[in-house]
């Protein structure tokens, strides 16, 4: 009997990975240092050591490189760098228990950002500049995070999986578990214009994995419930479409509701998405609807 190869589940070749590790570099130098004077008092009060901000300085100047990102996912990028921006100060914050002042040290950097980009960054068709429609809740921003992530690899992962769909089961199915459900609860949220979705991804509907299976081998349909792998990810698509959708304005909605219901509580760690179902923002999922 012949045996198998390892299978490769190194995914640190898709090219979300590659610019969230760039993104995580620390800088050698101190780019634009002289622009933070101004976030002084912040530094010193929350021990927001300079690494930040020499992070934060070369960040802002990678992603206006040309080799940071395809034409197609410019502003993606983008978004790329406010995520980075709010997980490390939340992550510094969260250390002293002052992660509900999120908000109020981001507007702060935010305004150095915006400086440096107006007066570094010159003759650039697009330029990157901080979000000030962000909707403050860590769950919101990873879930956003990791859709346009999926956008992003789902060339290199069609790809593979047209190439050995078996091999590329075992390799992206870890990847795959939550990527699928948050693709089906965010898509539609793509179509709206001021939705976060709609400002970064010009064409949502080309990353659609369903439609993947009509370049598969139409064998494959009728026998994936025999193979393990084949039958675990087709449940996941299966649940993912019963899952609530989701999209900006019922977070808004359900922060705002909170709010008056919690007078004083941050809502910056909030599993806001949770529990949907059977309240007044619930928006069924697809169920049935295979595509």
């Amino acid at each position: 009997m012949l045996r198998r190869g390892p299978i490769n589940t190194d995914l640190s070749d898709l090219p979300a990975w590659v610019a969230n590790e760039k993104l995580k570099e620390n800088a050698t130098t101190y780019k634009y240092s002289s622009y933070y004077n101004e976030v002084y008092d912040i530094e010193k009060k929350y021990k927001l050591n300079s690494d930040l901000f020499k992070n934060l300085s070369k960040n802002i100047w990678w992603v206006h490189q040309e080799d940071a990102a395809t034409d197609e996912f410019v502003k993606k990028r983008c978004y790329d760098l406010n995520y980075w921006l709010c997980d490390e100060v939340y992550n510094k914050l969260k250390t002293f228990g002052l992660e509900g002042d999120l908000e109020n040290v981001i507007r702060r950097i935010h305004s150095v950002w915006t400086k440096i980009v107006e007066k570094e960054i010159p003759y650039k068709d697009y330029k990157c500049y901080p979000d000030d429609k962000l909707i403050f809740n860590m769950s919101y921003l990873k879930d956003i995070k990791d859709l346009f992530d999926f956008f992003e690899d789902f060339a290199s992962t069609k790809r593979d999986i047209i190439a050995n769909t078996e091999e590329a089961c075992l390799k992206y199915r870890e990847y795959l578990r939550p990527k699928i459900p948050i693709y089906y609860t965010w898509r539609d949220s793509c179509k709206e214009e001021g939705f976060i979705c709609k400002r970064y991804i010009d064409d949502y509907e080309k990353y659609r994995p369903a439609g993947i299976l009509f370049q598969l081998d139409p064998w494959l349909i009728f026998t994936y419930s025999s193979n393990e792998c084949f039958k675990e990810v087709h449940d996941v698509f299966r649940d993912a479409k019963k899952e609530p959708k989701r999209n900006d304005d019922i977070y808004i909605k359900i922060m705002e509701k909170l709010k008056r219901e919690r007078p004083g509580k941050s809502l910056i760690s909030a599993n806001v998405g949770e529990g949907l179902r059977g309240s007044e923002f619930f928006i069924p999922g697809d169920n049935d609807n295979f595509m």
